[in-house]
């Protein structure tokens, strides 16, 4: 099954909604899928971005900093968005291998 994530790669994060989700732009605009996050997740993975918590892919293009209690993620458009505990590790790991 082919992904149409041309314009996904402008995105600066995913956000899971039921069975839909939406795509995050910098500007602020967002552009709804008809799809679970699920089917774009893995090709995004692959490109470099990364599960910050169940309903959020973040794009590392548009990463600024982790908060100090690495609990929230702050974008350069300052949009804050929650990390999971679960994710909490690897999320740091992941920011220190960039």
């Amino acid at each position: 099954m082919k992904t149409s994530n041309s314009n996904l790669d402008s995105a600066a994060y995913l956000k899971a909604s039921e069975s839909y989700c939406f795509a995050v732009f910098p500007t602020g605009s967002t552009q709804m899928r008809s799809r679970p996050m699920k089917f774009y997740a893995n090709p995004l993975i692959a490109n470099g971005w990364f599960r910050i918590h169940r309903s959020y892919l973040v794009n590392p293009e548009f990463v600024l900093q982790i908060s100090e209690d690495r609990e929230n993620i702050f974008l350069r458009n300052g949009t804050v968005l929650p990390i999971s505990r679960r994710n909490r590790s690897k999320v740091i790991k992941w920011r220190n291998n960039k």
